[in-house]
């Protein structure tokens, strides 16, 4: 009787401990969920710059690309090369004008508006109301500039009064230039003419137009 009381109480001892070593064997699996993981990162940048978009202009006469080049971005610009100061009714002149993109520029257009004009005259007898013009983009500027099949900017279907500026319609390109020249140059030629029959009233008038050319890129 004595020996097996002391069978269970030895059993219920090993029970207790086996017990105390599951608890501890859980105990462990729990804290070996708690290591580190590793890491690492990409990086990526992007870098951006805004295009160049510059013009100049030039009006040698007769035109020449080495003539002078200049911004001419501020009123009354370049001066047109008109032989026009004493005409008379049925006289024409011409002067050239051409822009082009400056070196690093991107490609463009440009829009010939309407002039500005000032005038000694007043009334019917207004020299500035009096005179016509065309304008055609030609690599030369005279009469023939004006016959066979041109392009024209202004007057199409005859010349025009100043108060009228390039057609509906019509595109003017302007060539990108590269990192080191300017882009190829658009010619104009204008065409100013005191049409036959004109006031005799205008003796001794003077008269300014100013046109400006807007130009914008294209990119």
């Amino acid at each position: 009787m004595g020996r097996r009381l002391a069978e269970t109480k030895r059993s219920a001892a090993l029970l207790r401990i086996r017990a105390l070593l599951a608890g501890t064997l859980v105990l462990g699996l729990g804290s070996s969920v708690t290591l580190a993981s590793w890491t690492d990162s990409d990086l990526a940048t992007g870098s951006f710059g805004a295009s160049v978009f510059v013009t100049e202009s030039n009006v040698t006469k007769p035109y020449s690309a080495a003539g002078t080049w200049s911004a001419n971005d501020v009123s009354p610009g370049a001066a047109l090369v008109f032989t026009a100061t004493a005409m008379s009714p049925g006289s024409v002149a011409y002067a050239p004008f051409a822009i082009r993109t400056k070196a690093t520029s991107v490609a463009g257009e440009v829009v010939l508006g309407v002039p500005v004009v000032t005038s000694s005259g007043t009334g019917t007898a207004d020299l500035g109301a009096a005179l016509r013009y065309r304008v055609v983009r030609s690599a030369t500027c005279e009469a023939a500039s004006f016959t066979g099949s041109p392009t024209f900017v202004v007057g199409s279907d005859g010349a025009k009064p100043f108060t009228q500026g390039q057609a509906a319609g019509v595109v003017n390109p302007l060539a990108a230039a590269t990192a080191t020249l300017p882009g190829a140059p658009t010619q104009f030629c204008f065409e100013v003419t005191l049409p036959a029959g004109a006031n005799n009233a205008l003796q001794g008038q003077t008269a300014t137009a100013t046109w400006q050319f807007t130009a914008t890129s294209s990119s």
